[in-house]
């Protein structure tokens, strides 16, 4: 028996509904960011057409407005109450002034209350002369002049979300040398003359403060294309915003407490995972973005690369993925890895059974997502999970028994473990 028509109209009607209902919720749980506000802090007498040029390049690229500002304790308390929030990040060009008293107390007040440091060009001088301030906030010291203003032969740009979609980067001679770097400095750029080599970019990350530092900051370069991505992208990096299309980057090298040829794969939010082939797994997941793989290249024995950042995961169990029980033979066989629609996927081969693995992060960094496709076989895969105590470790597709997890399709399928790491959580054991 058919439905009376009105009866389906009205069915249809409360099916549209819901459904508008699902979307407008859909949408208010993807409502954008505000954009950006921040505080533009120049030496005297302000902004020249050079810097009005970049600031409006940088807005058009983050949507982010610019306000100038004189620093005072009353422009201080006004650029922390004006609007709805705070100055999202100060932009200093070259330094806010060799500022004193009351002004000094100002910009220490917009430095606590602002999670986002933007640097071009720091000259010492052009800050206060307040013992250690200098370092304390941009983390090195100037140590003259480097190899006499002689123009770079080499500018090398290290794998970091900042450096998205710029391939190279040209500036001209006449840089200051940088010594005593802090112990968190993580270099992004560096530039060689001869044998002799100077950071020209790097950041600095805390749980209350980003920071970044350009050194080249000619009043040409801000007219260029590159530096203008470059700086825009900076911005949204320690503003803790999305660079729009930066992409996961793997590199294979020597890294910390692993087997050599193990991968550092980071995600532009973050975190960075050490996944060691031999092993069998990942061995650590860090609450970085970077790198640091200098160590590798300038010790003559070849130093692990430099991680940043705390530890939240890590594994111990040597080859945690076995066919047959959980103490079956380890019999994991590297088969290499690929990209495949942005996400790094890894190829295994267990008892003659094929499993990929893709890694995602989760969103602001706070894991990772591991989905594993497994082909057919005749035995279960067992995998051994070590206790966390920095992270909470959630699987789909898998049946727990206490430390081990069984995967038993004999067709084959698909499962899944999360690593997010817990609210609070320090470093793992």
């Amino acid at each position: 028996m058919s439905e009376p028509p009105q009866h389906g109209r009205l069915v249809g009607r409360l099916f549209r509904v819901l459904a508008a209902l699902c979307l407008l919720g859909g949408a208010a749980r993807a409502e954008p960011a505000a954009p950006l506000r921040v505080g533009l802090v120049l030496p005297d007498p302000g902004p020249t057409p050079a810097v009005t040029a970049l600031t409006a390049a940088i807005a058009t690229a983050t949507g982010a407005t610019f306000e100038t500002l004189r620093l005072s304790p009353a422009t201080s308390r006004a650029a922390l109450t004006k609007g709805p929030r705070p100055v999202d990040a100060l932009l200093i060009l070259g330094g806010p002034g060799p500022l004193a008293g009351d002004e000094l107390a100002a910009l220490r007040e917009l430095l606590g209350a602002t999670r986002g440091l933007l640097v071009l060009g720091a000259v010492p001088e052009s800050w206060p002369a307040d013992p250690g301030f200098f370092r304390e906030v941009v983390g090195a010291e100037s140590a003259g002049s480097f190899a006499n203003g002689a123009p770079m032969s080499v500018i090398n740009l290290f794998a970091h979300p900042v450096f998205f979609g710029i391939g190279q980067f040209e500036a001209a001679g006449g840089f200051p040398s940088w010594s005593k770097l802090a112990d968190d400095v993580e270099i992004l750029m560096e530039g060689t003359v001869g044998e002799d080599t100077t950071p020209l970019a790097w950041v600095r990350r805390a749980s209350s403060r980003r920071l970044c530092h350009l050194v080249p900051a000619a009043a040409a370069q801000f007219a260029d294309p590159a530096y203008q991505r470059l700086a825009a992208q900076a911005l949204l990096w320690v503003c803790r915003r999305a660079i729009p299309g930066a992409v996961p980057i793997v590199q294979r090298t020597f890294m910390p407490d692993s087997y050599p040829g193990s991968f550092a794969i980071t995600f532009p939010e973050g975190p960075g995972v050490c996944l060691d082939p031999v092993r069998g797994g990942i061995n650590f997941i860090w609450d970085g973005d970077f790198v640091d793989l200098r160590p590798r290249w300038l010790t003559k024995q070849g130093a692990p690369a430099r991680v940043v950042g705390e530890r939240f995961y890590e594994e111990k169990s040597w080859q945690p993925l076995r066919s047959g029980t959980p103490k079956g033979e380890a019999g994991l066989k590297f088969r290499g890895f690929a990209f495949r629609n942005g996400q790094p996927e890894f190829h295994y081969e267990i008892d003659g059974r094929e499993v990929r693995e893709t890694l995602r992060a989760l969103p602001a960094g706070a894991g990772i997502s591991r989905e594993f496709h497994v082909g057919p076989g005749t035995r279960a895969l067992w995998l051994t999970l070590d206790p966390q105590s920095a992270s909470e470790v959630a699987t789909r597709g898998l049946q727990r028994d206490g430390p081990h997890a069984r995967f038993a399709a004999p067709e084959g399928g698909s499962f899944t473990i999360e690593i997010r790491r817990r609210s609070g959580g320090g470093t793992a054991p």
